[in-house]
């Protein structure tokens, strides 16, 4: 089974996956590791400071990957990883705008970039990327409130079927608003 955990940056993604791949006991591949190590970016955008990423060259090295794991289960996380479509299951993880804002200030993170993302989580851009390629495949959870060892316990609850978080239950749009 091949999980990809997405949301916008500081939903909690790399430090959930990394407690899920232990209780799995299954390999973690961090998107943006991998971009780095084997250069799948095509330059900089020199406003936002971000690597500009080649989501086809990402999938294929995302696809030869897991042809090695001949059968076997892992994970996927980073914040473009929905754009992988050889998923089994997509989990979305999401964070209020004002918990966003407070988790992103704490990575020294300047403020254009910050109102960027918490625009976007706002907005359920990762929940309606995903969305859009796996349908029914997705699962989006609300981490704002829940340390990373409880999101972990309900992620393990999603991938063995014991619950399922439709998307469409979560919503910030209004948080925004106010």
């Amino acid at each position: 089974m091949i999980i990809t955990i997405t949301g916008t940056p500081g939903t909690g993604k790399s430090t959930v996956s990394k407690i899920l791949k232990n209780k799995l006991k299954i390999p973690l591949i961090g998107v943006n590791e991998l971009v780095v190590n084997e250069h799948l970016y095509t330059g900089i955008d020199e406003d936002r400071g971000y690597k500009v990423v080649d989501l086809d060259a990402m999938c294929l090295k995302l696809n030869e990957i897991i042809k090695n794991l001949n059968g076997n289960s892992m994970i996927v996380e980073g914040h473009l990883s929905h754009y992988f479509e050889g998923a089994d299951m997509v989990i979305v993880l999401r964070a209020r705008p004002d918990v966003l804002r407070k988790r992103l200030k704490t990575r020294g993170w300047v403020d254009s970039k910050i109102q960027e993302n918490v625009e976007a989580e706002a907005l359920d851009i990762c929940t309606f990327e995903a969305n859009e390629i796996y349908d029914d495949k997705v699962n989006e959870v609300d981490t704002s409130d829940l340390k990373p060892e409880e999101v972990s316990n309900l992620l393990v609850d999603i991938i063995t079927g014991k619950k399922h978080f439709p998307v469409g239950n979560v919503d910030f749009l209004e948080d925004m608003l106010l």
